[in-house]
Order: C-alpha cells, then sequence, then structure tokens
C-alpha cells in the first residue's frame, strides 16, 4: 500500500510458489532496505478471545516499515480479522483491511508513513463459543539506501581526500628537503639584504626626525616670540586706549565750561539760596580762623578755598580720597585758590555738569542729555545722599547748616519739577 489507506487486496499472504507484491516491489526498488537492528517483534500465545468479545493490538509505528503479520486460531475456529491505521498526520483513521472472517492468516503489509496501526480479532458473531489466538508480529523500518549509498560515499571521498592530503604532503616534504641547502643560502642572501635595508632606512629615520626636532626647536621659538608680541599688542591696545580715555577727558575738560549754558545758569540761579549756604558751611571748614576773626565767628566769610570744594565732593562721593579726576582741571579752569560766591557757583555749576550720573537710557538711544538736565539730576543725587552723609570734619553748626541748605534745595527742585 501506499499511504497507509488500502483495501483487502493490500494485505497479502505468503505463497511458496510466488513472492508477494510486496516483495516483489522489494526486489525492485533496490534502494530501500529493512533495518533488522531495529526490527521489532510482539508474541502472544494462548490468548482467549470471549464469545461477543474482540482482542485489539495498536501498535506504534515511528517510521515507514513493513509490518509482517501471522497467527492462528486453535480447533479450527474462525475470527474476524481486520486491521486500521491512523497517520500522524491525519484526524481520522483509515481502514487497511477490511474485516473478514479467517482461522489463520500470514502476510505482511507496507507502512510508508508514520502513525498508529491497529490489528483486531472479533469474536462478535459466535454466541457460546470462546476461541483461543496465537500470534506473531514483526515491525522492521525501511532503510533508504539512496541515502545510505550517499553518506557511504561522502565518507569513502573524505577518506580519499585524506590519503591524497597525506601523499601531497610526503610529497612537498620530500621536495623541501631536497631544496633545503638551496633555501638556506636564499634566505641568508635575504637576511644580509634586509639588514642593509634596515640601516638605510634607520639612517633616513633620524635624518627626518633631526629635522623635525630642528622645526620644532623653531616652532617653539617663533611661538614664544609670538607671545610676546602678543603681550606687547595688548600693552599697546591698553595704552591706547587709556590715552584715548585720557584724551577725551582733556576734550572734556576743556569744552566743561562751554558746557555752562545760559539754562544750566538759570537753573542755578533758581537755587543759589541752598547753593550759598552750602558755600558758608564748608567756606573756612579746613583752616582755624585767625585770632581776630574769632570773635566774630557769626560773620559770613567771604571766600572759600578750592580744597574745601573738593572736600565737599568728598563728602558726597563725586570722588575719591585718592588721585584727583582730570575732570576738576575743567572744574577748577581759570579759578584762583580762594574763590569767591560768584566763582564758587560757577565751579559748582561745572561740578554737576562733570559729576552728573550716567543716563543710561539716552547713552543706549545715543542721545546726547542736556547740561541743564544733568545739573538737574546731580542736584537730585545730592539731596538723596543728605539721608546718610557723614559729614565728620564738619562742625555742629556746619552739619546743621549743609542738611538744611539740602532740604531747601530738594524744595525749590520739587516745586520746579
Amino acid at each position: 500500500m501506499s499511504m497507509g489507506a488500502a483495501q483487502d487486496d493490500d494485505f497479502d499472504e505468503y505463497d511458496d510458489d510466488e513472492p508477494s507484491r510486496t516483495q516483489k516491489e522489494v526486489a525492485e526498488d533496490e534502494y530501500v532496505e529493512l533495518d533488522l537492528d531495529k526490527t521489532l517483534t510482539w508474541t502472544g500465545n494462548a490468548v482467549t478471545v470471549q464469545a461477543g468479545g474482540e482482542f485489539r493490538m495498536p501498535l506504534l509505528v515511528p517510521y515507514p516499515s513493513v509490518l509482517a503479520i501471522q497467527f492462528e486460531v486453535e480447533g479450527g475456529y474462525d475470527l474476524e480479522f481486520s486491521l486500521t491505521f491512523k497517520d500522524d498526520h491525519e484526524v481520522e483513521s483509515n481502514v487497511l483491511v477490511e474485516p473478514v472472517r479467517v482461522s489463520d492468516r500470514e502476510g505482511q503489509l507496507d507502512i510508508d508513513t508514520t502513525g498508529v496501526c491497529e490489528i483486531i480479532w472479533s469474536n462478535a458473531h459466535a454466541w457460546m463459543t470462546s476461541k483461543t489466538l496465537s500470534y506473531q508480529l514483526q515491525l522492521a523500518p525501511k532503510v533508504d539506501m539512496r541515502w545510505r549509498k550517499r553518506t557511504v560515499a561522502a565518507v569513502t571521498a573524505a577518506c580519499d581526500f585524506r590519503m591524497l592530503a597525506a601523499v601531497e604532503m610526503a610529497d612537498k616534504i620530500d621536495e623541501d628537503m631536497k631544496t633545503m641547502k638551496q633555501r638556506t643560502t636564499e634566505l641568508q642572501e635575504a637576511v644580509s639584504s634586509s639588514k642593509e635595508k634596515t640601516t638605510s632606512a634607520q639612517s633616513k629615520y633620524e635624518r627626518y626626525m633631526g629635522h623635525v626636532r630642528r622645526l620644532e626647536e623653531e616652532v617653539a621659538a617663533a611661538k614664544a616670540h609670538a607671545d610676546a608680541a602678543a603681550e606687547e599688542l595688548t600693552a599697546a591696545h591698553r595704552e591706547e586706549a587709556e590715552a584715548e580715555r585720557s584724551l577725551v577727558t582733556l576734550q572734556q575738560v576743556r569744552q566743561l565750561d562751554e558746557l555752562v549754558t545760559p539754562e544750566v545758569l538759570k537753573l542755578i540761579e533758581q537755587v543759589s539760596a541752598p547753593v550759598e549756604a552750602l558755600f558758608e558751611a564748608y567756606a573756612g571748614s579746613l583752616y582755624a580762623p585767625d585770632k581776630d576773626d574769632e570773635s566774630d565767628e557769626e560773620s559770613s566769610p567771604g571766600l572759600i578755598d578750592r580744597a574745601e570744594v573738593v572736600h565737599l565732593l568728598q563728602d558726597f562721593d563725586f570722588v575719591g580720597r585718592g588721585q584727583p579726576p582730570q575732570l576738576l582741571c575743567g572744574v577748577f579752569a581759570s579759578s584762583p585758590q580762594q574763590l569767591s560766591l560768584a566763582e564758587f557757583v560757577r565751579c559748582f555749576a561745572r561740578a554737576a555738569i562733570a559729576f552728573a550720573p550716567e543716563d543710561k537710557s539716552a547713552s543706549e538711544r545715543e542721545e546726547a542729555c542736556a547740561p541743564a538736565d544733568k545739573v538737574r539730576e546731580t542736584l537730585l543725587l545730592l539731596c538723596k545722599k543728605a539721608d546718610y552723609v557723614k559729614l565728620p570734619v564738619l562742625d555742629v553748626r556746619r552739619r546743621v547748616g549743609v542738611l538744611q541748605a539740602l532740604r531747601e534745595l530738594s524744595a525749590v527742585l520739587q516745586s520746579g519739577s
């Protein structure tokens, strides 16, 4: 049978004169043999099949195999014999041998797939008589001779290859032994030539490395010169910037008197009373009075020293205690050491312009602030500083005069705004 599904004709009995169909097929298919070493055998003697009952024999077929069946019923009685097969790739079982009542049978079945084969002996047709059965079953796996021949051929080829490789290696060893002296001479010449090449390459390498070291020294020296030049350049830039700032300052000093415009003089005129009070508070504050003037301390001084004007600016942090700024030259330009009230007022106006707080919004808009506005900002800042100014050098009377003058100045500025 082909795929495990056949009728009664597929189960062939042995005949002494003519071999069964399966035996012929096996003889014709030279590439198929039975693996007798893995053949499985089941034997049963005196198996009783009760009247109305049956005996089932399931067989697992793990490989394509040939199943040989031989059985006999004692006493010449008969049993109903049938055989089914369930392929592993199918859901239902197929009937390979249809039920037939026989007293004995001998034959074999070719199964070319895997699954479960079940042999059934039934005594359902007997009402009273039980039957005794003896059987022998053999399941022999089939071997694909084509695969075995390919395996043998592969093994033989591998052995032949190993033998050929061994022979070739032996020939190569013999050849190497014959040419050993010649090869030794050639290798000695090659070593000598290699040494010469190595010496030449070493000399060339050392020569170029000398160039590299000299170049590195030159680069290091050039870098040192470049660093020194960079420092000189930085110092020159710094000196140039300082000179430009000094030049701008000197230009501002020279132009400072020109900035005292009629608007500035008008504003100073509006605050003349508190400015005159500041003049009186600081005039004579740094110098002890003469003995002739001690009796007349309450009289108003007529002059203020230039140092006392600087002291006023220092008290309110417009200038520091160290090196005097160049702008003070513009403040006191064309003025004597001892200043009258009118000269003090003009110097005061110049100082208000020179030390006015910077208007960042105006500088961002690149607009020049009017001199009168600068003076007003300086006077307002002077009034704000009255809250925390110390005035340590002035006596009590002069301190009170300064603070009163600042309060009056603040009132005049607020009323004028």
